[in-house]
């Protein structure tokens, strides 16, 4: 069984987190794009897949109970170690 290697990158909608995100799919990880904004998240899912990405979108605001949904979903993305 292979493994798979994913970060989940916060703030990748843009800027510094986007650039970030880019990188690491470059390298061949998974990305899971963790933004509050859904429209902004998508657009960078879309912007990093037809770059080639494995990436997806994943609903996340640091400051609130997202976190613990965004941490099962990656955790159901990989699979549980």
């Amino acid at each position: 069984m292979s493994e798979k290697t994913i970060a989940l990158v916060t703030g990748a909608n843009k800027g510094i987190g986007y650039e970030i995100a880019a990188r690491l799919s470059a390298l061949g990880w998974s990305v899971g794009v963790g933004a509050r904004d859904e429209q902004r998240r998508t657009d960078a899912v879309a912007k990093l897949r037809a770059a080639g990405a494995d990436a997806f979108g994943v609903p996340l605001d640091v400051t609130d109970e997202s976190v613990t949904a965004a941490a099962r979903l990656i955790e159901e993305r990989a699979g549980r170690p």
